[in-house]
């Protein structure tokens, strides 16, 4: 507004009445009713504000609101307003004939406040109201700020208020703001409401707003009816909303009341008839439930699809949805044509069961299809009307990125099955309770069991007990730091020994870097390990040998000496038994220096292929004797088709020896001796003799092979230390395994030359 400088004094004059009559509480609130052009109820109201003086009467608000948005005193006015009308209509929540929600006009300055949606959440709690029966109208002018004003829309709707567009039609850009913008119904402005039912350009922009509206599914408000024809007119094209002199003029909240139920007549007295009016409605939104089934198939995703029986073939009678443009098909292509028109012959070959299926009355019958690369799952379902099959209804769903996920899985999956099932390392999956969720299919080659036996288990279950409490500290640490950790540890074999393994513990977290599981994965180490054990002993025979050649030639020289000299002391005696004890002594004394010069004895050197089984009955003509001696039989295992073996086959007989002596020893009572020869994997063959002796304590087994250490009570331990040396220079090692009192158990094991399998 322009003044001059009598219009500015007069509206500084103006603002300074304002703001005294709003101390005074000159100002007060009208309220207009809004009409459902159905049923004729009163669906709501607008609060007008009015100026009552008590020197000039009510002045309407075109004399002061104007002057109020330019002075800026409308925001303090505008509060006022809102905090009213919310009081009232909280109010009349309480009483039975009641309007359904508030209508407040907001202006400009209102919504450019910084803090405004805060100060209209305040208002509703203040009042005590729910958002859902306050209305805000906006008008299009307010909407040139494309930026702060839809913003600040968007805020208050998400308080829970209803939004109105009003003055519809005289602003730019409408479309632009019913697309982007949240609003709840358009308000016609009365400037094309006044003339709706007499000029033809004004009912047809009245009719394309309401029909628009519809279509957006938004209600429609016209303000500004005066006349029996604008209600008429506006009844026929289905407008929600009424308001106007036709109905009410504003009221005061006591004379609202008072007229409630004759303001409810109008529609019915001066309108349509009631159920004339709903019946166009009720055209109208079968109408638009088609239209949006429609638009509902076209937009979803899929693809839905129907198909009758004419003359013997499946023609479609319907077809639509994203699904079909992406297999490059239009409703075009398919409606009113069979499958053979659109389809290949293969894919119609394919197909056609289904459909005959789906036609005969089967319920749910699915299928997988491709077109253009696109992946697509379809179900058909029969129509029924009289018990008869009339239609089927099909719909299709993209499976392309499933189908491509489930490769990719199922390569993943068969290239992991090749390593786990191929590998013979142990790989294990455990839960935070330490349970077994997987176990590869080489625990049975490696432990004996397969991999059932032990999944669902605690892996504390089948591991040795001293090995337990360290291994759990371990992967709780490894749980807890989300790192992996690396250790030792036994398992047990079916055949009751231990195995021994080198580990790694990886956790594996979820996508909340939470722990899921721990994969370890553990390698048999039994070999190694065997295998340093030996390099440890032989280390020390390869000290001991020239000590000990050097030790037996010096004792052998003088007791040769003694000897001679005893032999002719034996002819003088009369009793010679002294003598003869110390003959046999002697003898046992150059026995020991005989098994301390094989120490350093020359590497074998009479190697030749060699049958093993050839080569144990060898031994077993030497060891008859005392086997029978002893009452022991001896019973023999050996796998068929045993290759033969590249040996020294004197030193190898007299390991034999060395151990069946040993098992004889353990046995003073009799028994039974196994002996069993098989093949280890593809590179070594296994020899083992099974005894029934007294068996042998795990820490003694641990000292065999110990240079000077025997498994008897009067023993040097040089027979075992020895064999050991000789099973090495074959390229072989020694397992002992023992029960006390239950039998002791040796394992040679030996390579196989590739060159004579």
């Amino acid at each position: 507004m322009i003044f001059g400088m009598e219009g500015i004094d007069e509206a500084m004059q103006l603002e300074k009445e304002m703001i005294k009559a709003m101390e005074r509480k000159e100002f007060c609130l009208f309220y207009q009713p809004k009409v459902d052009l159905v049923s004729g109820k009163m669906m709501g109201v607008e609060a007008l504000v009015r100026w009552i003086r008590p020197e000039k009467g009510i002045i309407p608000p075109i004399k002061f609101i104007p002057a109020a948005e330019e002075s800026g005193f409308i925001i303090p006015l505008g509060e006022w307003i809102l905090r009213t009308a919310c009081f009232q209509m909280k109010d009349w929540l309480n009483i039975e004939n009641k309007p359904q929600y508030m209508s407040v006009n907001l202006s400009a300055r209102q919504i450019y406040q910084p803090d405004f949606v805060n100060q209209v959440k305040h208002i509703l709690i203040e009042t005590n109201l729910a958002p859902e029966y306050l209305v805000l109208e906006i008008t299009e002018g307010i909407m040139l700020d494309t930026f702060h004003a839809p913003k600040v829309i968007r805020e208050l709707k998400n308080l829970g208020v209803r939004i109105s567009l009003d003055d519809f039609g005289t602003g730019f850009n409408s479309m632009q703001y019913l697309q982007e913008l949240p609003f709840d119904n358009i308000k016609i402005d009365q400037s094309f409401v006044r003339n709706c039912d007499t000029d033809l350009n004004n009912g047809t922009i009245v009719k394309s707003i309401i029909e628009m509206a519809h279509q957006l599914k938004m209600d429609v408000v016209a303000e500004g009816i005066e006349t029996e024809g604008q209600l008429i007119f506006l009844q026929q094209n289905l407008c929600n909303i009424g308001q106007g002199y036709l109905f009410s003029k504003p009221l005061h909240p006591d004379e609202l009341m008072h007229d409630f139920r004759s303001i409810e007549k109008v529609v019915n007295h001066k309108g349509i008839p009631h159920e004339v009016t709903r019946q166009k409605l009720n055209i109208e939104m079968l109408g638009n439930a088609h239209q949006d089934l429609i638009d509902t198939i076209r937009l979803q995703q899929g693809m839905i699809f129907k198909f009758k029986k004419i003359a013997g073939k499946f023609i479609h009678t319907l077809c639509d949805g994203k699904l079909l443009s992406q297999v490059k098909l239009t409703p075009e292509h398919v409606v009113g044509k069979e499958l053979s028109d659109f389809l290949s012959p293969e894919d119609v070959e394919n197909k056609i069961s289904y459909y005959h299926r789906a036609w005969n009355g089967e319920e749910n019958v699915t299928f997988e299809g491709e077109l253009f690369g696109i992946h697509y799952l379809a179900s058909l379902s029969p129509i029924r009307r009289g018990g008869e099959v009339t239609e089927v209804i099909g719909s299709c769903i993209d499976i392309s990125e499933q189908k491509r996920i489930e490769e990719a899985l199922r390569l993943k999956e068969s290239q992991y099955r090749i390593i786990t099932e191929n590998t013979q390392d142990l790989i294990r999956v455990i839960d935070q309770n330490f349970k077994l969720e997987y176990a590869s299919p080489s625990h049975e080659f490696v432990l004996g069991a397969p991999p059932e036996a032990y999944e669902g288990q605690l892996i504390f279950d089948m591991m040795h007990p001293d090995d337990c409490d360290r291994i759990k500290k371990l992967y709780t640490v490894a749980a807890l730091t989300k790192t992996p950790v690396q250790t030792e540890f036994r398992l047990k074999h079916t055949d009751g020994g231990w195995v021994e393994f080198e580990d790694r513990a990886n956790p594996v977290l979820d996508a909340d870097n939470r722990l899921k599981h721990l994969v370890i994965v553990a390698r048999d180490i039994s070999e190694r390990k065997k295998a340093e054990e030996f390099i440890r002993k032989a280390d020390k025979l390869s000290v001991i040998g020239p000590l000990a050649t050097s030790i037996a030639h010096e004792i052998r020289n003088p007791l040769t000496t003694i000897k001679g000299f005893v032999q002719l002391l034996q002819n003088e005696v009369e009793k010679p038994f002294y003598i003869n004890t110390m003959l046999n002594e002697i003898d046992r004394i150059e026995e020991f220096i005989s098994e301390f010069l094989s120490f350093n004895h020359q590497p074998i050197n009479q190697m030749k292929k060699s049958d093993l089984s050839d080569l144990f009955q060898q031994v077993l003509m030497i060891i008859q004797p005392r086997l029978t001696m002893y009452n022991i039989k001896m019973e023999q295992e050996f796998e068929f088709n045993l290759p033969q073996l590249y040996c020294d086959e004197g030193q190898i007989k007299r390991v034999f020896l060395q151990i069946l002596q040993n098992a004889i020893e353990a046995m003073p009572n009799g028994g039974r001796i196994q002996v069993k020869i098989a093949r280890k994997g593809i590179n070594h063959l296994k020899i083992s003799f099974i005894d029934q002796g007294m068996g042998i304590t795990e820490e003694r087994i641990r000292k065999i092979g110990e240079p000077f250490y025997s498994t008897k009570e009067k023993g040097t331990g040089l027979g075992l230390m020895i064999s050991h040396k000789v099973i090495k220079e074959h390229g072989g090692w020694i397992d002992i395994h023992s029960v006390v009192n239950n039998g002791t158990t040796v394992d040679i094991f030996l390579p196989i030359n590739q060159e004579m399998v």
